[in-house]
């Protein structure tokens, strides 16, 4: 049944769409929409255009606005400035009347017009003189080091004034000294309008004295009248002005280019505008042009705002012009939706309209297929359910790649993926799962590679065999278990390997003195010592194959001979202990096992083999004149006691690499062959402890010496057998297997120390 659902989850979507989908593809598929679906499209696509197109037009009309507003208070911040500049030479004079030509200067420096007051030419004082003091003032002037000085235009009027301090006092400012501005029809209107208001007066635009006929601007000037009061002291009008009481002006020169180009710089982007006297945008005459007018006034359809400015008792009406209109008209967001939306409208007209062309197409193929596919489907989900092999099956599509479209339980068994996460994904992006299953981080050969043998990390680990087989338009991948045939084939040449080295070492020794004592004519002691050697190696030899068989037996049996009876531990420890003692070193081994009976359930004989293979290598891998002991620890659980026959050396120890390693067969920590033994004394003692339901632990450290515990289940002092049982043991029938039983807990307590 799993492969059959296979089936359908590659043929046909896995979940049913909502119902009212299912009601609406037919209705897309009818001759008519597809056209109806492009003409909706483009109704929207229009609306969108205009909706943008008015909308970039509404946001370049607010940034015009807010750019004009800014560049207004600018303007406007900048002037108010200049006069709180006026203002301050005004204060000096009030505070210092008898301000000299050197204080004047000072004042201005300090000011640093040019630095915080771009566009300025000047800051000075014109003194209001009577006809008759005329020659007087130019004889102080020309005594202050000005020999040239006169005031001029020459000629008698009856308001005449003269430029007494200018700084900077160079270049064109020397043409201004001692010039009568009343004498200026323009300038003198500003004059006296600033004297009979005792407000800051601006003037129209005239050309400055200044101008030496290079780069000549419109100019204006800005007065600020100050008085001598009654009291004699120098400054501003207070609540009532006495024109009849004015001294003279602060005043400053402007260049009407330079000034804004100092307020406003190059930064004003795409607005324009034009300075016009009067409040009327084309009523007064326009003295200033900014540097774009000439192109947005190309523009087609420019935006335009007017707004006066009003200082110094004048009104200057700034026309502002802006190209956003006609850049926002043209602006790409619109022409980008008009492009877009035509495409995607044709795209779906053109998707529509060959969709259902295509699925008229593929309804009758399908009906053409599916009596075929049905049939060769249904036997290979009947064939593949029953391989223990797994199966992956591809069919190509009409992409040109081959798709999975088959799996098998055993390929899900094996390897952890559901049918639902591969099927239908091609050959790569089932490479792309499988990468990362394989053992040790080895890469797994792609499935075009063809045949190949993969190791699965597990657990538990898997050796495989893959082959691909082709028919037609399918490609099927199998998958054959060979982990059982690989460890054999590796255990059998690892066995023939090992054995075959340690049974022709001693065999050479027998073998050769054996022909010595056969070929050759040897005195008595030779002879006896060549019998000695070859008993000795016949030694090594039997007891090699008592291991081999041994182990052969343990491997075939699994425990099935084994007799369970109630053993002391503490005198199998002691038997053990007394059949290694070696002669000449009678405290080699040392046995404390307490005084407590230490019962368990377990094959004494079998038991003690263990025991003596575990200290027969603790007296092989330790120096002669150390001492291994044997005692007995004892744990509790909640269910079971306990009890562990210890074996403690001096020895060389071994790295943890090796402890890893010490329980596999043939292994051994000295491969140089000093130290007697197959590599089979610890694979033994883990068979026989846990056929026993018990474990091994292995502590060791290099140059520290080695522990091994062998852990069993404890019993109560009760009889070993009843009367039946002992029967069954004197005929030598074996005892039940016992159920593996839990990991004993750490919590050792030695019987004796």
């Amino acid at each position: 049944m799993e492969i059959i659902e296979h089936h359908r989850l590659a043929g046909r979507p896995q979940a049913r769409p909502p119902r009212w989908i299912d009601r609406l593809e037919p209705w897309l598929h009818r001759p008519g929409i597809a056209l109806a679906i492009l003409l909706g499209s483009l109704l929207l696509t229009g609306l969108a255009w205009w909706a943008t197109r008015h909308f970039a037009l509404d946001d370049a009309r607010q940034r015009f606005e807010r750019r004009t507003d800014e560049v207004h208070a600018r303007i406007e911040r900048r002037m108010a400035s200049y006069e709180a500049m006026l203002r301050g030479g005004v204060a000096l004079l009030a505070a210092q009347p008898d301000v000299d030509r050197a204080a004047w200067r000072r004042y201005v420096e300090t000011v640093q017009p040019e630095r915080h007051y771009p566009g300025i030419q000047g800051v000075g004082i014109t003194r209001l003189l009577r006809p008759h003091e005329r020659a007087a003032h130019e004889q102080a002037v020309r005594a202050e080091g000005f020999p040239d000085y006169r005031v001029h235009p020459a000629g008698e009027r009856d308001l005449l004034t003269a430029i007494v301090y200018l700084e900077p006092l160079s270049g064109r400012n020397l043409r201004a000294f001692g010039f009568d501005m009343a004498s200026e029809p323009v300038r003198r209107e500003a004059m006296l309008r600033a004297r009979d208001s005792g407000l800051p007066a601006m003037s129209g635009t005239v050309r400055l004295v200044q101008e030496d006929g290079r780069n000549v601007q419109s100019g204006f000037l800005v007065y600020l009248p100050v008085y001598r009061h009654a009291d004699g002291r120098l400054g501003a009008a207070t609540t009532r002005v006495e024109p009849q009481r004015l001294w003279g002006w602060v005043y400053a020169p402007f260049r009407v280019q330079d000034l804004m180009r100092g307020i406003l710089g190059s930064d004003i982007g795409s607005i324009a505008f034009e300075i016009h006297e009067g409040s009327e945008p084309n009523g007064g005459r326009v003295f200033y042009r900014s540097e774009a007018v000439e192109s947005v006034a190309d523009a087609t359809r420019p935006m335009q705002r007017g707004r006066a400015l009003v200082f110094g008792g004048r009104t200057w009406t700034i026309a502002y012009t802006g190209s956003d209109a006609q850049a926002a008209a043209d602006t790409w967001q619109s022409n980008l939706v008009a492009v877009c939306g035509l495409s995607i409208d044709l795209l779906l007209y053109w998707s529509i309209a060959a969709l259902a062309r295509r699925k008229r197409q593929s309804e009758r193929e399908m009906q053409q297929q599916s009596l075929q596919a049905e049939g060769r489907l249904t036997t290979l989900t009947a064939v593949s359910g029953l391989l223990p092999d797994a199966v992956l099956v591809f069919e190509l599509g009409e992409d040109g790649e081959h798709r999975l479209t088959l799996t098998n339980p055993a390929f899900s068994r094996w390897f952890g993926l559901r049918p639902e996460d591969l099927i239908g994904l091609s050959e790569v992006a089932v490479d792309e799962w499988l990468d990362g299953l394989t053992h040790d981080g080895e890469v797994m050969p792609p499935l075009q590679q063809g045949e190949a043998h993969i190791v699965l990390a597990g657990p538990p680990r898997r050796v495989l065999d893959r082959r691909r087989r082709e028919a037609g338009a399918q490609r099927v991948y199998y998958f054959r278990d060979i982990t059982y045939q690989t460890e054999v084939e590796r255990l059998k040449n690892e066995f023939l390997t090992t054995a075959a080295h340690e049974l022709r070492t001693p065999l050479a020794s027998v073998y050769g003195f054996a022909e010595l004592m056969l070929h050759a004519r040897v005195d008595e002691s030779r002879r006896q010592r060549a019998v000695q050697i070859i008993h000795r190696q016949a030694g090594v030899l039997k007891h090699l194959v008592d291991e081999l068989l041994d182990l052969a037996r343990i491997d075939s049996l699994r425990g099935r001979d084994f007799v369970a009876e109630e053993v002391d531990l503490r005198r199998l420890a002691e038997q053990a202990g007394e059949a290694l003692l070696p002669p000449d070193a009678p405290g080699r081994i040392r046995v404390e096992v307490g005084a407590q009976p230490a019962l368990a359930q377990v094959d004494a004989a079998k038991l003690q083999q263990a025991l003596t293979n575990v200290i027969g290598n603790a007296l092989k891998y330790s120096p002669p004149q150390t001492t291994v002991q044997v005692d007995l620890l004892q744990r509790h659980d909640a269910a079971q006691t306990w009890l562990g026959l210890r074996v403690r050396d001096q020895g060389v120890g071994m790295t943890e690499e090796e402890c890893e390693r010490a329980f596999d067969r043939f292994y051994r920590a000295d491969p140089s062959g000093h130290v007697l033994g197959a590599g089979l004394g610890l694979s033994i003692v883990r068979e026989i402890i846990e056929i026993h339901q018990g474990r091994v632990e292995l502590h060791s450290r290099p140059g520290e010496g080695t522990t091994v515990v062998l852990w069993v289940p404890g019993c109560e002092p009760t009889p070993a057998f009843g009367p039946t049982e002992q029967a069954a043991s004197s005929a030598g029938a074996p005892a039940s297997r016992i159920e593996p039983a839990a990991v004993p807990p750490r919590a050792d307590t030695a019987i004796a120390d």
